[in-house]
């Protein structure tokens, strides 16, 4: 990779946005923070998905010295997607297994959030109630919060949050504004993911989602 940062600096090459996804170590976390260094300087939209937990925990492939260095690199972004296990472990603030969190405890996560350095921050796969999960915005600028309530379904899978962050990313660079971009997001992730559930194919095969990309052909 440092050598095509070194190619892509020679060329001058210019960036609608840097989006960086699961990274598996803290070698690969140093690696981007390099490259926001030197690419970055012009970019509007620099954004960080902190893969690395789900369900109150770490991810088994991972360290607790992970953390600090996630922590390290979204004072980078300028948008950041975690989902709220990730987002108690990047504010340090407890995940307790059985709570409903409230609405002035998500706020207050997203506001130590956005303190460490990304203006605009999204938080998904929030508990709420037995049948819903909730989505919540959070923009330090205009200090405006907001929450979208999604139907839970009773099927897990990989690379739901890669999809989530790639259609936020793809929606704001057509110009959708970030309110938008997450119910758009939302929205097709709980239509491909029920389709994926009703189909009944192995969780292993990830999310169906090829039958309905069409859909986002259209995104205002």
């Amino acid at each position: 990779m440092p050598q095509f940062i070194n190619k892509w600096e020679e060329l001058n090459y210019t960036y609608s946005a840097i989006y960086s996804g699961f990274l598996g170590d803290i070698s690969q976390i140093n690696l981007v923070e390099h490259a926001i260094d030197r690419l970055g300087a012009n970019t509007e939209w620099i954004i960080v998905d902190p893969a690395m937990g789900d369900n109150g925990k770490l991810y088994p492939i991972f360290t607790p010295e992970i953390v600090p260095a996630m922590r390290k690199l979204i004072q980078k972004a300028t948008l950041i997607t975690p989902n709220y296990t990730e987002a108690t472990l990047l504010s340090d603030i407890p995940y307790k297994q059985t709570e409903i969190p409230t609405s002035k405890k998500i706020k207050e996560i997203c506001q130590k959030l956005s303190s460490l350095g990304p203006k605009k921050v999204i938080i998904t796969s929030i508990p709420d109630t037995e049948k819903h999960i909730k989505i919540v915005c959070y923009d330090h600028d205009t200090m405006l919060y907001d929450e979208y309530t999604v139907k839970r379904i009773p099927f897990s899978t990989c690379g739901t949050g890669d999809i989530f962050t790639s259609i936020i990313t793809g929606s704001l660079l057509s110009g959708m504004n970030l309110f938008t971009a997450i119910k758009t997001a939302a929205d097709f992730l709980s239509e491909v993911i029920t389709y994926t559930y009703e189909a009944k194919t192995d969780y292993r095969e990830g999310i169906q989602l090829e039958p309905h990309l069409h859909k986002l052909w259209n995104m205002k």
